[in-house]
């Protein structure tokens, strides 16, 4: 088992610092665990129907009605508490010595804001989660959360029915020193007018090396027997759609239904070449590090973790030729609700360099903050000088990992998923693609 060495993490604004407690870090327990950190499920939940979907209220969609005026709803003082809602594993951990567990960061918010931070993860799936809250939205009644992390197409239903508050751009200092360039004005809410990213990622290829005929670069190696083998190549069946289109040289984001039907051929013929084990969801990752596949569909925090930290080393996550897709996970303060200068407070907290290090260097997902590999080469260094170099040679990868902190190159070479606004699209979506997972 790895001993992280002592942490310091300071705030060089209040010239503090912040000693973590020495800690057995359990990474050979997190394999099974990390699978429900990000679950990536197409569509908007079961049983709401779909009338709800863009039955935008208040003034057509810019959420000023519904949240209120910005100045207004942040002009009170801190209430001292903030209930945050999240994916399970999606912040750092840590132990005490005597074997307790505790988030660092939350301790550290609470300590220099005095905000106690009710942090529940009870995120499983977007579409869950979301048919969970509509109902309080409709009553226009507080959801019981100040902080969603919420993406993808339920992020277009909150936004479309003016279910977020707009936040108030003089209240987001760390945000505004250091938000990295894919952070700030998203496509998806101009401005940051009503989120700030969380964590990010890519979604490509895991390719293990050692079951591979040869190099993995373009899209047609997946329907190659002679490459990749029969029953061998995993497909996450919620994103092979829009990772298709982009690897065919389609903008997934602005796709038309001819375009999914091409999709579709392409999909169809590599089913029946042979190559694929299986239409997966987020449990590709189980016959990937079983040595199941050869190659699969894959998130990048899931094969950096498993290839680095917990050493499968014959695991590379690739990019090929065409390009992969990209996504956010943001937090967001729901219209209604209760604590939201205590909810400003806490998002703005999360992009102060030192505590985004603390996150990134336990989730390994892409940091939406700067200087954070800096940051963690310097942890490196100074558990090198400490004695662990093992330990050291881990963070000095995490922090030279592209897909980690990525460069516009390889943020030009992906796209975001198509949003599907309407019912009508979503029906045709899944009339095309359904039957190719299914077969």
């Amino acid at each position: 088992m790895l001993t992280e060495h002592e942490r310091r993490a300071g705030d060089g604004a209040m010239n503090e610092s912040v000693k973590r407690t020495t800690e057995d870090r359990p990474w050979e327990t997190l394999g099974n665990q990390r699978l429900s950190r990000r679950r990536l499920l197409r569509g908007f939940g079961a049983g709401l129907g779909a009338s709800w979907l863009l039955a935008a209220c208040g003034d057509g969609g810019d959420g000023v009605d519904s949240g209120g005026n910005p100045s207004e709803v942040f002009a009170g003082e801190p209430e001292g508490i903030v209930d945050v809602a999240n994916w399970p594993l999606y912040i750092d951990k840590a132990k005490t010595q005597s074997g307790e567990q505790y988030i660092p960061s939350l301790r550290e918010f609470q300590r220099r804001t005095g905000i106690e931070a009710n942090y529940q993860e009870v995120i499983e799936d977007y579409p869950s989660f979301l048919t969970s809250i509509v109902p309080q939205f409709q009553a226009e009644r507080p959801i019981g959360w100040d902080v969603i992390v919420i993406g993808g197409r339920e992020l277009t239903v909150l936004l479309a029915n003016d279910w977020l508050t707009p936040l108030d751009p003089n209240l987001r200092p760390n945000f505004d020193a250091h938000a990295t360039s894919w952070a700030r004005d998203p496509a998806f809410d101009p401005g940051n007018r009503h989120t700030m990213a969380w964590q990010g990622g890519f979604t490509a290829l895991g390719v293990n090396r050692n079951l591979t005929n040869g190099p993995i670069t373009t899209l047609d190696d997946l329907a190659n027997p002679d490459k990749v083998g029969r029953s061998a190549v995993g497909m996450i069946s919620s994103e092979m759609p829009d990772f298709v289109m982009q690897n065919l040289g389609i903008d997934p984001e602005t796709s038309t239904p001819d375009d999914w039907r091409e999709a579709a051929t392409w999909l169809t013929m590599q089913r029946e070449s042979g190559t694929v084990r299986g239409y997966f969801g987020q449990n590709y990752i189980q016959d990937m590090t079983a040595g199941n596949t050869s190659v699969s569909m894959a998130w990048s925090g899931d094969i950096f973790y498993y290839s680095v930290w917990a050493g499968q080393t014959e695991l590379e996550f690739v990019l090929p030729e065409g390009g992969g897709l990209r996504w956010i996970d943001s937090m967001a303060i729901p219209v209604n609700a209760e604590h939201p200068v205590d909810a400003t407070t806490f998002m703005d907290f999360y992009y102060n360099p030192n505590i985004a290090l603390m996150v990134t260097s336990w989730v390994l997902t892409m940091s939406p903050v700067d200087g954070v590999s800096e940051l963690i080469l310097s942890e490196a260094d100074a558990a090198r000088d400490d004695g662990f170099k093992g330990y050291a040679n881990k963070l000095a990868a995490t922090a030279d990992n592209r897909f980690t902190f990525p460069d516009e190159e390889i943020l030009a070479s992906t796209s975001f998923a198509r949003d599907l606004r309407t019912e009508e699209e979503r029906e045709e979506w899944d009339a095309i693609f359904s039957p190719i997972s299914q077969t």
